[in-house]
């Protein structure tokens, strides 16, 4: 074991977020039974990915992390997209989207998605930049 430089905080940040992320879309799309299923089928078939990936790749499970953020930033843009032209209902933003993001009141579905995008945004920076350390890192002990 050794220290880990604080990264654990971000890790678990981020998970916070992004469990957010899932709840507020949750409350906004109310998925069904079978669809909810669907949704706990992907996330272990995800998990366990990353989790076998990051043990055996740490360096690149954070670069495929940040590529993956990265489309989630293009998805995001493509759903204001489609808001703003009418083709999804720009309905009033779930309550747990305004006590999480500390939203006014009247805030709508195009507020929590800006909001949601520029977090997948910083997400995609925060693990292009841990791939770099842990490379920097490699290459440090190679030299040695």
């Amino acid at each position: 074991m050794r220290e880990d430089q604080g990264w654990i905080r971000a890790f678990l940040d981020e998970a916070e977020n992004e469990r957010m992320h899932l709840m507020t879309f949750i409350h906004t799309a109310k998925p069904t039974l079978p669809e909810r299923g669907l949704i706990m089928f992907g996330q272990a078939v995800f998990f366990n990915t990353c989790f076998f990936l990051y043990l055996f790749a740490p360096k690149t499970a954070h670069r495929v992390a940040g590529y993956l953020e990265e489309e989630a930033v293009v998805s995001y843009t493509l759903y204001l997209a489609e808001i703003d032209a009418g083709r999804v209902e720009d309905v009033a933003a779930p309550k747990i989207a305004l006590e999480y993001r500390y939203l006014a009141p009247n805030a709508r579905l195009r507020d929590v998605v800006i909001a949601v995008r520029a977090d997948e945004a910083k997400h995609r920076d925060v693990n292009q930049k841990f791939a770099d350390l842990l490379a920097a890192s490699v290459s440090k002990r190679a030299i040695k």
